[in-house]
Formats: C-alpha cells, sequence, structure tokens
C-alpha cells in the first residue's frame, strides 16, 4: 500500500516538473512582431536580439536617445536575419515594405557565435569578448559576398571601417570593451578568429634579489604584451642548493651563494628572464670605523643592513658607558663626559657591528674680538657687527648680544644694530664663559633743510656736519661770522652734477643759504682721521695727521687751500689731469694745526711721503 502512494507523489512530482520546464523554455522562445513601433524593455527585451523574416521584406530602424543608430532591410530571399544589441528605452520601429504580410520573429541571444556572426549590431565585452581578431568571410551565402565593418565608440561615433570580402586574407581587428561593431551588407555569415598573440617580453618585479638562508621572497613576472593569449610562467633555478622557486615565483633561500632564477613564458619558448639571487647571512655594517666628540655635542652613525632584501632589518643601538655617551634609536650619538664608549648596532638574526666613540672635554674661549671697534649709524638704518672667538677650535663659539643703551640702538642674537635715537650705545658679544668684547655705535644727529635760508644755533644746533642731498642738484651757501669758514658749492645727488657731500663746522649765527634743493640733509659727525677727504673744511691733527704728503685728486677740478696761522701757503687748481693754470698734484707737509679747504672735489687723497 505504501509503495503504491510514493509511485503516485513521484509521478507527480515529474508532472509539475514537466510543467516548469516547458513554461521555461516557452519564455525563451520567439515572439512574432508586426508592423509598427517597439520599446526596448516593454514589448522588446534589452540585450542581444535576433531579428529574423520567415517570408517577405522588412525594414528595421533602431533608435538611441532620439537618435538613428540601424537601418537595416532583412528578406527571406537573402540575408533574412539581422542581430542587434538594444538597450532599455530604445525605439525599433517595423516597416513591411512588400504588399504581402511578411512574417518577422524575435528572440534573445545569450551571446554571438564568433563562428557564424550575421549582419549586427554588437556590444564588445557584453556580446563579443574584447580581443584582437581575425576576420574572415568563411560561409558566404553566393560568390562575392562581402561585408562592411564599422567600429563604433561607447558615443555611436565612429572610429574605424573596414571592408572584408569572400576569398580575401584574414583581416586583424583589435576591439576594446564599451565600443560596438556593426556588420552590414553580409549576405552569409562570417567568422572571428581571436588572434594568438605570443609573449614577447617578462618583466620582473626586481631587478636583482638579496636574501638569506631560509629566507622566501616572492618576485612576480609580467608578460608582455598584456593581451598575449597564454602568460603562463615557468619558473627554473639554475643551484637549488642556493635558492629555490615555486611556480608562484617564491624564491626561498638555502645557503650561501648564488644561483640564478629564470623565468619562460609557456606562450613562447624564447622569451625568459634571468634574475641574480645571492643568499648570504644578515650582518649590519657602520659608515664609520671611529668617532670622536666634544662633551655636549652629538655625532650621527648610519647602519646598513645585507643583505638589502633580507626581513627585519631594524637596527638596534647600545652604548657600552651611558655615563660616557648615549644614542638613540636612530644612531645620534651624545657626549656627555670624558672616556671612551663602545656603540654597538644589532640586527635580528643577524651579525652586530661595533665602533669606539671618544669624547673629550670642551674647550673653552679665551677671548673674543668685534670685527670694528665703532660705528656711526644713521637713525633708522642697520649695521651688522661680527666677533671673532679665540681659539679657532673653542667648542662653543655661541655669542650673546647686548645694547647697553636700547633707546639709541638695539641689537639682534646675531649682531644685527638697528639705530634707534641720538646718542651713544656700546654693543656687547659675550661667550658662554663669560669672555667679551665691545663696539661703539654712535647715531647722529640729523636734520633735513629745504630751499630757503637758515641760522646756525637757532634753526640747526652749533656742531660739525656732514652735509648731503637727495634731490639732484642745487646750491648751498654758508657764511661765518668770521669768514674763515664760508662755503660756496654746488651740491648734488650725482657726482656728475657737483659734489655729493661736505663737511664743515656750523657755528651759532652763521647763515645757511639753500638754492633749488628740496631735502638737504645735516649729519653731525665727529672728527675721524682720514687720508682721503672730500669737500668742506679739515683740521691737521684732527682730520688727518701730521706729515709730508703728496695730494692728488680723482676728479675732474677743484680748488685746493692749505693755511697756517695767517699764512696761506697752498692755493692751487686741482686736476686729476692737468691743464694749463692747474697742477696734478701737490707735495707739502702739514703740521698740527693747519686748516685745509677743499672746493669742488669729491676725492681728495692724501699719500704720505
Amino acid at each position: 500500500m505504501k509503495k503504491n502512494i510514493w509511485i503516485k507523489v513521484l509521478f507527480l512530482l515529474v508532472l509539475l516538473l514537466s510543467f516548469f520546464v516547458g513554461n521555461s523554455v516557452q519564455a525563451e522562445e520567439a515572439i512574432s512582431l508586426s508592423e509598427g513601433t517597439y520599446t526596448v524593455g516593454n514589448e522588446i527585451s534589452a540585450g542581444l536580439n535576433k531579428f529574423k523574416v520567415v517570408d517577405g521584406l522588412v525594414r528595421i530602424e533602431v533608435y538611441r536617445d532620439q537618435k538613428g543608430l540601424i537601418t537595416e532591410t532583412v528578406n527571406s530571399y537573402k540575408s533574412d536575419q539581422i542581430n542587434l544589441s538594444l538597450k532599455l528605452e530604445d525605439r525599433v520601429d517595423v516597416y513591411f515594405i512588400e504588399d504581402t504580410t511578411p512574417a518577422l520573429e524575435v528572440e534573445m541571444l545569450a551571446k554571438a557565435d564568433l563562428n557564424a556572426l550575421t549582419v549586427g549590431y554588437y556590444e564588445i565585452g557584453s556580446d563579443i569578448p574584447a580581443g584582437t581578431y581575425l576576420l574572415d568571410i568563411d560561409k558566404p551565402l553566393y560568390e562575392d559576398d562581402d561585408a562592411y565593418i564599422f567600429v563604433l565608440d561607447s558615443e555611436g561615433n565612429q572610429k574605424q571601417s573596414i571592408e572584408v570580402y569572400e576569398n580575401s586574407e584574414p583581416i586583424e581587428l583589435k576591439l576594446v570593451t564599451n565600443e560596438y561593431i556593426y556588420i552590414s551588407n553580409l549576405a552569409g555569415t562570417m567568422s572571428f578568429k581571436e588572434k594568438n598573440i605570443v609573449p614577447a617580453s617578462i618583466k620582473f618585479s626586481k631587478s636583482g634579489l638579496s636574501i638569506t638562508p631560509d629566507q622566501t621572497y616572492r618576485v612576480t613576472a609580467t608578460v608582455f604584451p598584456s593581451n598575449a593569449m597564454e602568460k603562463t610562467i615557468v619558473w627554473k633555478s639554475s643551484n637549488t642548493k642556493v635558492a629555490t622557486v615555486d611556480a608562484s615565483g617564491n624564491i626561498k633561500g638555502i645557503a650561501k651563494g648564488t644561483a640564478k632564477i629564470t623565468a619562460t613564458a609557456t606562450g613562447n619558448s624564447e622569451v625568459t628572464k634571468t634574475l641574480n639571487v645571492n643568499v648570504s647571512s644578515k650582518k649590519v655594517k657602520l659608515n664609520k670605523t671611529s668617532l670622536s666628540l666634544r662633551t655636549g655635542k652629538a655625532g650621527t652613525l648610519s647602519a646598513t643592513v645585507s643583505p638589502v632584501d633580507s626581513k627585519d632589518k631594524m637596527v638596534a643601538w647600545k652604548s657600552s658607558n651611558t655615563k660616557i655617551a648615549t644614542v638613540d634609536s636612530k644612531g645620534k650619538v651624545t657626549g656627555k663626559a670624558k672616556g671612551t664608549v663602545t656603540i654597538t648596532a644589532s640586527v635580528k638574526n643577524g651579525k652586530s657591528a661595533t665602533m669606539k666613540v671618544t669624547v673629550t672635554p670642551p674647550i673653552a674661549a679665551k677671548s673674543a674680538k668685534m670685527n670694528k671697534a665703532s660705528a656711526t649709524v644713521k637713525k633708522g638704518k642697520t649695521f651688522t657687527l661680527s666677533a671673532t672667538v679665540s681659539p679657532s677650535n673653542t667648542t662653543n663659539k655661541t655669542l650673546k648680544w647686548k645694547s647697553s643703551n636700547t633707546k639709541v640702538a638695539k641689537v639682534d642674537s646675531k649682531g644685527k644694530v638697528t639705530a634707534v635715537g641720538v646718542g651713544t650705545a656700546k654693543i656687547t658679544a659675550t661667550t658662554t664663559n663669560g669672555k667679551t668684547t665691545t663696539a661703539t655705535i654712535t647715531v647722529p644727529y640729523s636734520k633735513t633743510l629745504s630751499a630757503g635760508t637758515w641760522k646756525g644755533g637757532h634753526d640747526l644746533p652749533a656742531g660739525r656736519y656732514k652735509i648731503t642731498t637727495t634731490s639732484d642738484f642745487g646750491n648751498i651757501y654758508i657764511t661765518s661770522n668770521s669768514y674763515d669758514r664760508d662755503v660756496i658749492e654746488t651740491l648734488a645727488s650725482d657726482k656728475e652734477y657737483g659734489v655729493t657731500a661736505i663737511t664743515t663746522d656750523i657755528k651759532a649765527g652763521d647763515k645757511i643759504e639753500i638754492e633749488q634743493l628740496n631735502n638737504v640733509q645735516f649729519t653731525k659727525v665727529p672728527n675721524v682721521k682720514s687720508n682721503v677727504l672730500h669737500a668742506g673744511y679739515w683740521t691737521v691733527g684732527k682730520d688727518i695727521n701730521a706729515g709730508k704728503y703728496k695730494i692728488t685728486t680723482t676728479d675732474y677740478v677743484g680748488n685746493l687751500f692749505i693755511s697756517r696761522g695767517e699764512d696761506m701757503f697752498v692755493i692751487k687748481t686741482l686736476m686729476n689731469d692737468p691743464e694749463e693754470g692747474a697742477v696734478g698734484s701737490v707735495t707739502t707737509t702739514l703740521k698740527n694745526g693747519d686748516r685745509i679747504h677743499i672746493e669742488s672735489l669729491n676725492k681728495v687723497i692724501f699719500t704720505k711721503k
């Protein structure tokens, strides 16, 4: 009884299975189309569709995004079908050409048959795999059958067109994913046979390999061209006692020595690539064999771990006596106290390296000397001092800079002095152990006058002044009550048009007249001895030492007056290239108290005889 029940159940299951299978096959069957307009996704499925005319003549037009894509006439007498790769929302218009009503059927295709391609519009990557193909009309419908083939980009723009003829040599064509190929005019079928592209070269991920025994390192091999059909690699070691290699390119070090690892392309046995493999024990090498440091100073060591491709190459540093010298994780050694230590650099499972570090006490500074004892700096201007610490091998040459009067002059940590107010300040540079050196900075009084008449003692304090201008040129007259310091000069910013500086004493009551000059600077100056003087009044013993001199000029022409008491013993017109009435030099003996008056000359040179 139970056996009969099970037979009935089995029978029902078979019936149900037949029902479902039958319905599934029915869904894949072709459907008939009449004349009209169809939307892909509704009446026609998206994907590769075969349109076949059973009887008659039909024109099929496909539109995508309102643009015409394909127009083909299909008839049952010649090319009776067309394959079209359709997308959702594509519009398909069907027109029956003859008076009789043709029979048109459409069915979905899983993929294109590359051995029997018909007229159609195919998407590369979906309907036809990307690759390089040889195209051949190997099954023509009639003699002289041919095909027009168009390659289109993803936007439908034509990139290439070719024509294939029956009995012609196969034509090579490269197809790229997301592009399209349109085959037209073909009556029979054609084949797309993928071209056998053989390997041409191999490239390794490493140009050479250095590893340790028992270490495994994977080297990848890339076959070129990238579209080669067969990319399998066969690996081989020339010396398996030194290094072995498996089918995936995993190279294992066995013992010290060298071996050659060869990769061969199975697609072309003539294409090989060889990799040199060195197997050696791991060790550390330092860049120095010894190091000398002063207390408080530091030096950096570098360590190289070999072989270069070995694992665990982090170096550990150690000092034998951290009271004498320490070393950090980057090899920086710092001297702490007098003595000698051993620095060790070690690596996991490798041979370490050592070196000696000798630490000596610092050399203290014995003195410091400023590059200038004094300097005059105008208010608002800057001037940089420098100081030399002795001995030259002093360990710490750091200097601390300080101004005695920051209202007159300020100084920064590098010796740069800024003049901020009229007066005098001492700039001091001090070493770390207290050695000092100083320079005197004078910020002179300065005043700017314009064209007009001015009075000494009222508009300008009495004193010794250097007079300059930033204007083009003009005249300046200074009249003294005693008539012994009168100035009559053309003052200019450019020496081509007059003198660029006048130095003279101005006393209370002196009359100063300025013509055609907007900016004339009066800067107080001290008497500084020099053998090169310019226009103005000078005193021997204050501005130049007494002695016998040969006096010359580099300027064109000017006047030289030298007096002693009431006696003026030099009255000369001085020229650098003397003409009639002038001299090129004057030789005379100067005594303390002698007065020198120079007119219209920017540079007068006093050469000691």
